[in-house]
């Protein structure tokens, strides 16, 4: 055989295995390319899928927030009207309050007072105030707004027991910003479509109208399943590939486009590298047989055992320098891929880190509104507990009553009857006073009469009132008690006070001592109340200012109350500019209750002590 022919030979098994290998590696990185760029076209369109859903909860989170004024329960709609554009969910976008019937009482698009007209759909209210279910509705034509609009509705109850339902309304164009400022080509284009196939609203790097419909087979495609691929032209006769995803609360889906000459750039170029690589290998063969030959087949081998390295935690690195521009393009390419491939994975777990922390967000408002919901129960049946008691005794009494005129009845039982009378009725209006004051105070309806007072005097009035109503008899106080100037309104003041002290003697047994302080701290005036009592388990002690809570009670409630008390005095205490917090070492080791208040301009004193009472 002839040197030539060796040579040809070895050139051949030279390029052979070059362009074998080049081929896997190229295919590889063609691959990836192609998957990275169909899965940033997936990602954005489900991310945008994911605004487009958040933006509806929003709008029913603000329906709902509406559904619960207290100017709709009155029938106020005009301060409704002022208080729903105020809460308008979107730019743009505006409210509307229908009756069954399908007249809007409220439109915040127009002036109050206006005509507003009819709904041309009023069955569908209907259907929503009869079955509770909102909609999101498809895309509209408004004949006074002469353009198209979608609804998010929602069937709500009033306070009056009035049925409604309250609409957000937003223009196309709202959605269409869902896909501005996303990270996708100028040449791509996002869509969102209604469930009968109308375009709602068009965005990214092509704009475009609502109230386009789509083909049928696109339509047919789209409905055909939850999500996934589409082939398709614009309007220009450019073949596009696109990726859609239905949203999770509407029957919209939401669809982006990207060339697909665009995506199959990268192959074409990739091909062209390959094939001029092929020929200067050809070109190269004769003259550089051996030793070309080994060292391409080590550049390869680096090539290959980086390509399967690709997207890996740590940069590609091994990469054997070519003097020969193709196969240095190469690395480079694999490098790029490598790199586009790490920030795929990272932007992939960062969107799986946000969905976690949504799930976690998630989760805690509904263990809230569970805990809400028990609440609730716990206080009507606390409620119904405290009412029960003296409307029985009520009852009773006036059955005694009934029967004072007959004989054998004893004259004093109708005295008797009339002292019940009047006890239970005391303690029901006690108790009515009681809701309405915490609503009052938690509403800010509250207005304080302040005045120049002295802590330590009106602590001394408090307790001088217990000590005649007899309520000190069966425990032992020891007050120190400086001055502190305070200014403040005195009744609610002593409120603020009796109720400590009230829950101090409530919570203590007999015999045990309770402990009071009036002194003047950093700047400030502290009342101080410590008892040897039941104590607060730790449980229970960051929720002790929620209205409604109470610690265990046993079947005869010897204690009694709302467990609205220490809501009412915190608020009281704040609207003076003050702080009070509670200290417990646990069950059975008493309580500390601390008030602090603003301190007027005055001088202090030695504390005044006073022996032990009993």
């Amino acid at each position: 055989m002839r040197l030539r022919t060796h040579y040809w030979l070895l050139a051949i098994s030279i390029v052979l295995p070059v362009a074998v290998f080049c081929s896997i590696a190229l295919d590889m990185l063609l691959t990836a390319q192609r998957a990275t760029a169909m899965r940033h076209i997936e990602e954005s369109a489900r991310s945008a899928a994911l605004e487009i859903d958040a933006e509806i909860r929003r709008a029913q989170s603000v329906l709902r927030v509406l559904a619960n004024s207290h100017s709709l329960a009155s029938g106020d709609l005009r301060r409704f009207h002022q208080e729903a554009s105020a809460a308008n969910a979107g730019h743009g976008g505006w409210i509307i309050l229908y009756e069954r019937s399908g007249q809007q009482l409220v439109n915040t698009r127009l002036p109050f007072g206006g005509p507003l007209p009819v709904r041309p759909d009023p069955g569908v209210v209907a259907q929503q105030i009869d079955t509770g279910n909102g909609l999101v509705s498809g895309v509209k034509w408004g004949l006074d707004l002469k353009r198209t609009f979608v609804t998010v509705e929602l069937p709500v109850v009033t306070a009056a027991g009035d049925r409604r339902v309250i609409a957000q309304a937003f223009t196309p164009s709202y959605f269409a910003q869902s896909f501005k400022g996303r990270t996708i080509p100028p040449s791509w284009m996002g869509r969102v479509i209604d469930g009968s196939g109308v375009l709602i609203a068009q965005g990214g790097g092509v704009d475009g109208v609502s109230g386009i419909r789509m083909p049928a087979d696109q339509l047919a495609r789209l409905h055909s399943a939850a999500a996934g691929t589409l082939r398709h032209e614009a309007d220009s006769g450019t073949a596009l590939v696109a990726y859609f995803v239905h949203s999770a609360l509407s029957d919209w889906t939401v669809m982006v486009s990207a060339p697909e000459e665009e995506i199959n750039a990268a192959v074409v170029q990739g091909m062209s590298v390959a094939i001029a690589g092929f020929v200067l290998a050809l070109g190269m063969a004769l003259l550089l047989g051996v030793y070309t030959g080994r060292r391409l087949v080590r550049f390869v081998s680096s090539a290959s055992k980086a390509a399967r390295t690709l997207g890996g935690p740590k940069p590609v690195s091994g990469l054997r320098h070519s003097n020969i521009g193709e196969m240095e393009a190469l690395n480079d390419a694999i490098r790029d891929a490598d790199m586009r491939l790490r920030a795929e994975m990272e932007t992939r777990a960062n969107v799986e880190l946000e969905r976690n922390e949504l799930l976690v967000r998630e989760r805690a408002a509904r263990e809230h509104a569970e805990r809400q919901n028990a609440a609730k129960d716990e206080f009507l049946a606390l409620l119904g507990h405290e009412l029960r008691n003296p409307l029985a005794a009520i009852v009773s009494a006036v059955a005694v009553l009934d029967h004072s005129g007959q004989a054998g009845m004893p004259a004093q039982a109708a005295d008797a009857a009339r002292g019940v009378l009047r006890r239970q009725s005391a303690h029901l209006r006690s108790l009515v006073d009681d809701l309405l004051e915490v609503n009052r105070a938690l509403m800010g309806k509250l207005a304080l009469n302040r005045r120049e007072l002295d802590l330590a005097d009106t602590t001394r009035g408090c307790l001088e009132t217990l000590q005649t109503g007899g309520r000190l008899d069966n425990h032992s106080l020891e007050l120190r008690a400086a001055p502190a100037p305070v200014f403040a309104d005195a009744t609610r003041l002593a409120q603020v006070i009796d109720n400590i002290l009230d829950n101090a003697l409530k919570y203590s047994p007999a015999g045990t001592a309770i402990e009071v302080q009036v002194a003047q701290q950093d700047g400030m005036a502290e009342l101080t109340v410590r008892d040897q009592g039941l104590g607060i388990a730790p449980e229970l002690l960051p929720h002790v200012f929620n209205a409604f809570v109470q610690g265990e009670q046993t079947l005869q409630r010897a204690q009694g109350g709302l467990g609205i008390g220490l809501t009412l005095v915190r608020r009281l205490v704040e609207m003076h500019g003050g702080t009070i917090s509670i200290a417990s070492p646990g069950r059975g080791r008493g309580t500390s209750v601390a008030v602090r208040l603003p301190l007027r301009p005055g001088n202090g004193s030695e504390p005044e002590s006073r022996p032990p009472t009993n």
